[in-house]
């Protein structure tokens, strides 16, 4: 149980300063609104009548400077279709010219200036009523030179009169730019004043916010540092763990290690865990050999080491089924067990034992002359035969061994995993049929592999 001293908790001191801190800046608040709310409503102002009034003149501009070129196609146009196209474009184009001019009507804005715009407009659809009955008559095979020179003097008086409209809206524009740009200096200034008010405020505000910083620097940050260094370091040291005082950070360091003590308890645990399972995947469970896996590494080094022949054995109990049908499965576990100890013993270290399976046994042999490894052989059999390793003292155990030698001095040390893993396995072939020839032959007894099993060969 955690037990905390009297006094306020992390909690209560950063509620505290956090109120202290928003009623600063509540109360500024509070005395700046009033001036922002005027701000706000000269912005507005501006933002929505007098942009909206420049967007309108400013639309008006590109609507009218676009009716020259579109004249200049009517004009142009060589059939009744290309000639409806244009005056559908050109006409839609008017139709918006004098949408937006009747917009700018209804805000009363320079009411002369909007007048001529009408005048000009009205001129401009005159125009194109006419340049497109004449251009009609053209396509339908009209070739008189006075009806082009007519064509041509209507589309050249379009094209002034689209140009007269784009100044008066030019004209119109550049007013509405000024009447914003005057607006934005009477608006920078009250800003520019405020901004000021508000910069007092901020500094004031910045000053208490630093030294509630520095507060928690050393009360809070500092502590929680100093706790994330000991979790982090490699090797985490749970005396370290400062939990004195009675705020959160020290039932934080109190929580911390005492999950670090249970982590730390599991790791061991896991670690035993894992050295087991390694031990089991390179060693037989029931007798503590190595298995197939151990004996093919270590004869895959050994070979590798180009310094010697080897002997590659392979023993069998005889008629251990006898052993378990008799006394059980148990005891027969029971004696591999006895048997692999003997076995063990009456080897040298530098010798490879193993398990393959069953009462399967197979032995790696430094040993360069294929005599010298029968001669060993023949006296772990002559031991094996001596021992009572049954549970009726009556009862012998016997063992057979098949022999094969590997000749590996042709064998260069870069040798490939593939033919040192050929070489074995011719090995253990020889070394296998050489027990069977001992258990045809009578049991009890080593017989050695015809020939050697040579690495030039393979």
């Amino acid at each position: 149980m955690i037990h905390r001293k009297r006094g306020f908790g992390l909690t209560a001191k950063t509620l505290g300063i956090t109120l202290m801190i928003l009623a600063l800046i509540i109360g500024a608040t509070l005395t700046m609104s009033r001036s922002f709310e005027q701000l706000q409503d000269q912005t507005q102002t501006l933002a929505t009548s007098e942009m909206e009034n420049l967007m309108i003149s400013v639309r008006l501009v590109q609507q009218s400077e676009s009716l020259g070129s579109l004249g200049a196609r009517l004009a142009s146009a060589d059939t009744h279709s290309v000639r409806r196209r244009a005056l559908i474009e050109l006409t839609d184009r008017l139709n918006w010219v004098s949408r937006l001019t009747q917009q700018l009507a209804n805000l009363s804005l320079n009411t002369e200036l909007i007048n001529q715009m009408k005048t000009t407009q009205d001129h401009l659809n005159s125009n194109i009523d006419e340049l497109n009955a004449l251009v009609s008559e053209h396509i339908d095979g009209s070739t008189t030179v006075g009806l082009l020179r007519q064509i041509s003097a209507l589309s050249h008086n379009n094209q002034e009169l689209a140009g007269q409209l784009s100044i008066l809206a030019g004209y119109f524009s550049a007013t509405m730019r000024q009447q914003i740009a005057n607006q934005s200096e009477r608006l920078a200034g009250d800003i520019q004043s405020q901004q000021q008010n508000l910069l007092a405020v901020c500094v004031l505000v910045l000053i208490f916010t630093l030294l509630a910083g520095l507060y928690f620097e050393l009360r809070v940050v500092r502590r929680i540092l100093s706790l994330q260094r000991l979790v982090s370091s490699p090797v985490v040291n749970v005396d370290k763990f400062d939990a004195r005082g009675g705020d959160e950070i020290a039932s934080l360091a109190s929580t911390v290690r005492s999950y670090v003590q249970r982590i730390q308890s599991h790791e061991a645990q896991m670690q035993q865990a894992h050295q087991e399972m390694t031990y089991l995947a390179e060693h037989d469970a029931l007798t503590g050999l190595a298995n197939r896996r151990h004996f093919q590494a270590a004869a895959r080094r050994l070979l590798r080491q180009c310094t010697q022949s080897l002997c590659v054995a392979i023993g069998d109990i005889d008629h251990f089924k006898q052993v378990n049908d008799r006394y059980g499965h148990a005891e027969g576990d029971q004696v591999l067990v006895n048997l692999s100890k003997h076995l063990s013993e009456g080897l040298r270290e530098s010798d490879v034992l193993a398990r393959f399976g069953g009462e399967e046994f197979a032995i790696i042999l430094p040993i360069s002359s294929l005599e010298d490894g029968q001669a060993v052989l023949d006296k772990l059999r002559l031991q094996i035969s001596s021992q009572h390793l049954t549970p009726d003292t009556h009862t012998d155990l016997t063992m057979s061994f098949g022999i094969a030698l590997i000749d590996n001095s042709q064998m260069t040390c870069d040798a490939s995993d593939q033919q040192i893993e050929t070489l074995l396995d011719a090995a253990l072939v020889a070394a296998d049929q050489a027990l069977y020839t001992a258990k045809r032959k009578g049991r009890n007894q080593v017989v050695a592999a015809a020939e050697t099993v040579y690495a030039k060969a393979i």
